[in-house]
């Protein structure tokens, strides 16, 4: 692929949003609250990383294995 050439794959809508509303979260985070950019940053990717492994174990593993794995962490937290 040659610099400057388009992409082989666009973003879908539902990525395109993701980013769109990491964007606009991190900027809320900044200015209404003060939080520092990589800060905030860092908290939406954990927060996103999270959800994708929540996402990843509830479709591999049974319900009840999930709600028994996530009520642990939460308690242990």
């Amino acid at each position: 692929m040659e610099h400057g050439s388009p992409s082989a794959r666009r973003l879908n809508g539902a990525e395109a949003i993701v980013i769109i509303v990491v964007v606009i979260i991190t900027a809320a985070l900044t200015a209404l609250a003060g939080v520092p950019a990589l800060e905030a940053i860092q908290l939406l990717a954990a927060a996103g990383l999270i959800a994708g492994a929540t996402i990843a174990l509830s479709t591999r593993l049974s319900f009840k294995t999930v709600r028994t794995v996530l009520k642990a962490a939460l308690t242990a937290a």
